[in-house]
């Protein structure tokens, strides 16, 4: 998509400035549309903030100090320069850290892998300071729980208990499993399945083990993700939260640039068989429509021709939109988890969870879910079956059937 190209739902002014600048390649082109939309009327308090909830607070400085610093308002530069640097030293901080645990897993004779954070900065982004995190993502096989919370006790860590902040306990996902360092900043996510309300994503698979490239942390030396099976992941996670930040689509973005030879039959053979195939599409139709992302044609063309991807592609982030409305927020992601799914079978299975479980977007469907009244027929016949199986079926034979209805099996 060229930057003047048409979108069914446009975004604010503000918000396409941010898009243009959230990238580590600024063409000639488009530093010079930067340079004439910062002369423009703009609410550059609404621009900062866009910046810090969508985590690219680095990237927009870098584009506007490279392109035209002196056409950004003086208080607005000197804004973006502090939040970068202080962004810049926790990166720096949390990579010795990450490069001091990765060394004790090993020595442990633990498997870990760290995903996004400081590896992705490092191996997508170029650079440690331009991708915003503030906390340590590990994959570990599920078998080995134990043995990865002793070596976090061992380096002073302690588990985080979500009941003691309701904040957090809000928020708080899946069965992974929270560790804090005493007296930092630091924070360790120990995780082998990406869960959230209405979906799960195994990631304790053999081709996550397999498939991994060194990145350099200093002086250490740690194995992260490979390329090809971390785009899957990034399009996953990006999905799991219906693409709420940009970063998460930058993320994606940064993947296809720094990565021009990516093994595509690896990609969609892995995610075939995982079940994600159109989270995939989602996240390169994403990437390629909102930040012009590098994607061979073959690969355009397998999702092209899909209508949801199109449709999807032009809602997400919401908060971007100049009718944010019109976008798709995470409150509705089990309907967005619901239109993705691979196959018909898959999608109506997963329909019969949310009937199950009284899912708000069965009563309520959003005006774009095409689906809803299907959905609400289903429920119709599926509540008076729930009340005769909870009479009639043993609770045993009933957890069976719950687990087919969820797994398949």
């Amino acid at each position: 998509m060229t930057m003047t190209a048409a979108r069914q739902f446009p975004w604010s002014p503000e918000a396409e400035l941010l898009i243009w600048c959230a990238r580590t390649c600024v063409t000639e082109e488009l530093r010079a549309q930067i340079c004439a939309r910062v002369q423009e009327p703009l609410d550059w308090g609404l621009i900062l903030d866009l910046a810090a909830y969508h985590g690219v607070l680095p990237l927009l400085y870098r584009s506007l100090s490279t392109s035209c610093p002196a056409l950004v308002p003086a208080e607005i530069l000197t804004k973006l320069r502090q939040k970068t640097q202080a962004c810049a030293l926790l990166n720096r901080s949390l990579a010795q850290e990450l490069g001091r645990l990765c060394d004790a897993f090993a020595a442990d004779h633990v498997p870990v892998v760290p995903i996004k954070g400081a590896t992705l900065a490092l191996s997508a982004y170029g650079d440690l300071a331009l991708r915003d995190f503030s906390d340590l993502d590990l994959l570990i096989p599920e078998s080995a729980i134990g043995a990865a919370q002793a070596v976090l006790y061992a380096q002073g860590y302690e588990r985080k208990d979500p009941s003691t902040d309701p904040a957090e306990a809000e928020h708080e996902e899946g069965p992974y499993h929270v560790f804090v360092k005493k007296r930092s900043l630091f924070r360790v996510d120990l995780q082998w399945i990406m869960a959230h309300q209405h979906f799960a994503f195994h990631m304790d698979r053999p081709e996550f083990w397999a498939h991994r490239s060194p990145v350099m942390l200093g002086n250490s030396t740690v194995h992260a993700l490979a390329p090809e099976e971390l785009l899957i992941l990034l399009c996953v996670h990006g999905s799991k939260h219906a693409w709420e930040l940009l970063k998460w689509v930058c993320d994606v973005a940064e993947v296809l640039r720094s990565h021009p030879g990516l093994d595509w039959e690896r990609i969609f053979s892995h995610a075939e068989a995982w079940r994600c195939q159109r989270l995939v599409y989602i996240g390169l139709a994403l990437a390629q429509r909102v930040l012009d992302a590098p994607i061979p044609e073959a690969v355009r063309a397998r999702y092209s021709a899909d209508a949801d991807i199109r449709m999807f592609s032009e809602r997400m982030p919401a908060s971007l939109l100049a009718s944010p409305r019109n976008g798709i927020s995470e409150e509705q992601a089990a309907a967005f988890y619901f239109m993705l799914k691979d196959t018909w079978w898959e999608r109506w299975r997963f329909g019969l969870v949310l009937c199950r479980d009284g899912a708000s977007v069965v009563a309520n469907p959003p005006s774009w879910f095409s689906q809803g009244r299907g959905l609400a027929r289903l429920s119709h016949l599926v509540r008076p079956c729930q009340q005769a199986v909870r009479n009639l079926v043993p609770s045993s034979i009933r957890g069976a059937l719950n687990r087919w209805v969820e797994h398949g099996g």
